[in-house]
């Protein structure tokens, strides 16, 4: 079994990883840019007193006449206390040099090996020229930089590394402080939440969560806050789901039972009039199961299809002119779909269906004398097909509940004529496995309106 680290230590180590990269690296920057900054500078000071010194030289040689002995001053080794501490030894004041005559023939060097010999064209043109009046007598050549650092200029880099660390440092602290409070900042959210989910893991929804933070933990919050309030939506839909199922099961299997008991008793005949009733219950229970069954696969995404190009113009008139001549005495149906409605690739079996139960719901809700009306336009990329009627309407607070397993607004309406609840849910199914939409509401005028709403490509 692998051993698991808690986030607070992968997001802790993170920091400090993170923090420790960033001051190395700041430090690293911060002491080559003294020391570059220290070399430019020492560099600047020494040329500037070798200009001082070729100004000597040119006193020197306009006094003697020669170069004769210059050695000796060049190379003189000089010490500096203050207050009784070293403070600078060196054995020249311009660090390794070459003096050449007026001829380009060096003369003193600090390197030996170059005494004697004649500097080129470059390097006279690059040393620093002695000039008296003005004739040049002599060049003076940095050779180059000088790789030792006297006393007081080690302690000074030292000093300034030393302050760059420090600084690295305090800020590594600040940085560190400052991290475990942002760590404990997010952290107590996902323990929050981490024990809200523990809880449901285990079957007891929690009350709300309360976070304080108004960033995306907050909009996290509120996400697994409306979570919470679907689950327990969804287990009271659950449990009166079950208990609907039972009651429309329990309703036709208590009329079988009761109507074969009484013929096996004898009390009834074994005849077609008394079989007929037992054959219709089975009947409904038959249509029941496939509609639990069909609702089940389309909530799974598992509800099979045969789509093909279909004019729902035609279907809409084979539903109405089914419905209207099996009612001896009902509402009129009336009819209005745009001249060129393109044909929809959909399932034709399953969108009559939806229309059929749309038109049996208006007839079923609408009085003999009233009229249901029904239209099929095209809007935009889509077809739109609505039924209406003017009924009594839609109670305002049934209307967000028309479309679940089993609603029926009015407790007090008999299976016969309520329906067993399951169409609507079935219709909105279907259409939705179309990548369509579809919705109720109530006309100003009165009476309610279904409309379904199916892409055309």
């Amino acid at each position: 079994m692998k051993r698991r680290f808690p986030f607070a230590i992968k997001l802790g180590l993170s920091f400090v990883i993170v923090i420790l990269i960033a001051v190395a690296l700041v430090y690293f920057l911060t002491a080559r840019s003294i020391t570059a900054r220290f070399a430019e500078f020492r560099a600047q000071d020494r040329e500037q007193i070798a200009r001082q010194v070729s100004g000597l030289l040119a006193a020197y040689r306009m006094q003697t006449g020669s170069w004769f002995g210059i050695e000796r001053i060049l190379s003189t080794q000089y010490t500096v206390f203050i207050n009784g501490r070293l403070i600078v030894r060196r054995s020249s004041m311009i660090g390794p040099f070459s003096l050449a005559d007026e001829n380009g023939r060096v003369i003193v060097s600090t390197k030996p090996d170059r005494v004697g010999t004649t500097l080129t064209p470059k390097e006279i043109a690059s040393g620093i020229p002695i000039e008296i009046g003005s004739t040049r007598v002599g060049t003076l050549l940095l050779d180059s930089k000088p790789s030792i650092l006297d006393p007081a200029e080690e302690k000074f880099l030292t000093s300034a590394k030393h302050s760059a660390l420090l600084g690295g440092g305090i800020a590594t602290g600040v940085a560190m402080f400052l991290a475990v409070i942002l760590i404990s900042q997010v952290l107590s959210p996902l323990r929050l939440l981490s024990r809200a989910t523990e809880r449901i893991a285990h079957g007891d929804l929690p009350e709300r969560v309360i976070l304080k933070a108004r960033d995306e933990f907050g909009q996290l919050g509120e996400s697994f806050n409306r979570m919470i309030e679907n689950l327990r939506r969804s287990e009271r839909v659950r449990q009166t789901m079950t208990a609907d199922i039972a009651h429309e099961l329990r309703t036709p299997v208590t009329i079988i039972q009761g109507n074969l008991e009484a013929i096996l008793d004898g009390i009834y005949e074994p005849t077609p009039e008394t079989i007929a009733p037992i054959y219709e219950e089975t009947l409904h229970l038959g249509r029941l199961i496939d509609d639990l069954r069909e609702l089940s696969l389309a909530e799974a995404g598992e509800l099979p299809l045969n789509k093909e190009p279909t004019d729902i113009t035609a279907l809409i008139a084979q539903v109405t002119e089914t419905i209207s001549g099996a009612l001896d005495d009902g509402p009129e149906i009336v009819v209005d779909a745009d001249e060129e409605v393109p044909e929809v690739s959909v399932d034709p079996m399953r969108i009559r269906q939806v229309i059929v139960n749309l038109v049996s719901n208006a007839v079923r809700y609408t009085p003999k004398e009233g009229k249901i009306e029904v239209t099929l336009h095209k809007v935009g990329r889509e077809i739109e097909l609505a039924v209406a009627d003017n009924g009594p309407g839609i109670p305002p607070e049934d209307l967000p509940h028309l479309f679940e397993r089993f609603y029926r607004g009015d407790r007090a309406r008999t299976r016969a004529s309520g329906g067993s609840g399951l169409g609507l849910a079935i219709a909105k199914q279907w259409v939705e496995a179309h990548g369509g939409r579809i919705w109720a509401e109530n006309l100003p005028e009165g009476g309610a309106k279904f409309t379904v709403r199916l892409p055309i490509s």
